[in-house]
C-alpha cells in the first residue's frame, strides 16, 4: 500500500509540474485557434464589458440603421420620382397655359353647380390642373355656404391620387412613397403580382373620389346647421 501511495503522489507531482510549465505555453481551442493563456485570460476579462455595453450598442446600431434606409430611399427619389415630377408639373403647366385660364374657370363654374359634381368633377380638376396649394381658389366661384365644403372635398383629395398623378402634392409624395416602396418590395418577392402596385394606386384614387363626396355633402350640412344657429346668412 505504501508503495502504490507513493506512485500516485508521484504522478500528481509530476502533472502539477506539467500544468505548471503549460502555463507559458499555448492554449488550443475547440475552434483550433491557438492563443497564449495570457491573451486568453484577458479575452474573458473583457466579456462582462462586452455583455453589458452589447445592448447599447445594438440599439445604436438599429437607430442609425434608420436614418441610413431612408437616405437611401431619399436617393432612390432622387434619381428616379424627382426628375419625374419636374417633368409632370412643366407638363400639365404648359397644358393650363393652353387650355387657357378663362376656360378652366369656366368649367370649374359649370362643375360648381350641383352637389355631386362640386364635391367630385371640381376638386378633382382644381387638384388636378392648379396643385397643391393653388386648387383651394377655385372655392371663389362657389357660393359662400359651399366654400367650406369645397376646401374640405379638396383638401382631402391631394393625396389619394398621387400614385397615378404625383404632381398634383410632390411635397407629400411620402404618403404614397412609403406604400409604394412596401408594394414594390412584395412584387420582387412573388407575394403579390407584377404590377399590384399600379391597381393599388388607381382603387386610392376611386375610393378617394367617393369619400370627398361624402365629405362635401356632410360638410356642407353641417356648414348650413351651423350658419342657422348663430343667424348667419351665408
Amino acid at each position: 500500500m505504501p508503495a502504490v501511495q507513493q506512485a500516485v503522489l508521484d504522478v500528481a507531482i509530476q502533472g502539477k509540474a506539467t500544468l505548471k510549465d503549460a502555463s507559458n505555453n499555448f492554449v488550443v481551442l475547440a475552434s483550433d485557434t491557438a492563443i497564449t493563456v495570457e491573451q486568453f485570460r484577458q479575452k474573458l476579462g473583457t466579456v462582462t464589458q462586452e455583455t453589458q455595453i452589447g445592448w447599447l450598442a445594438n440599439a445604436g446600431k438599429y437607430f442609425i440603421g434608420i436614418f441610413q434606409k431612408g437616405g437611401e430611399v431619399f436617393v432612390g427619389f432622387v434619381t428616379g420620382i424627382i426628375p419625374t415630377l419636374v417633368v409632370l408639373m412643366t407638363a400639365f403647366y404648359a397644358l393650363t397655359g393652353m387650355v387657357g385660364e378663362e376656360r378652366v374657370h369656366g368649367i370649374a363654374r359649370s362643375a360648381g353647380k350641383t352637389a355631386l359634381t362640386r364635391y367630385t368633377i371640381l376638386p378633382v380638376l382644381s387638384v388636378f390642373f392648379l396643385t397643391n396649394p393653388m386648387c383651394y381658389t377655385f372655392g371663389s366661384f362657389l357660393e359662400e355656404k359651399h366654400k367650406p365644403a369645397f376646401y374640405d372635398a379638396a383638401v382631402s383629395y391631394v393625396h389619394p391620387p398621387l400614385g397615378l398623378f404625383p404632381h398634383v402634392n410632390p411635397g407629400e409624395y411620402f404618403v404614397w412613397g412609403g406604400v409604394l416602396v412596401a408594394l414594390l418590395e412584395l412584387e420582387k418577392k412573388g407575394t403579390v403580382a407584377t404590377g399590384y402596385h399600379v391597381q393599388v394606386a388607381i382603387w386610392y384614387a376611386i375610393v378617394g373620389l367617393v369619400v370627398i363626396l361624402f365629405k362635401g355633402i356632410l360638410t356642407e350640412r353641417i356648414t348650413a346647421i351651423m350658419a342657422r344657429r348663430q343667424g348667419i346668412e351665408l
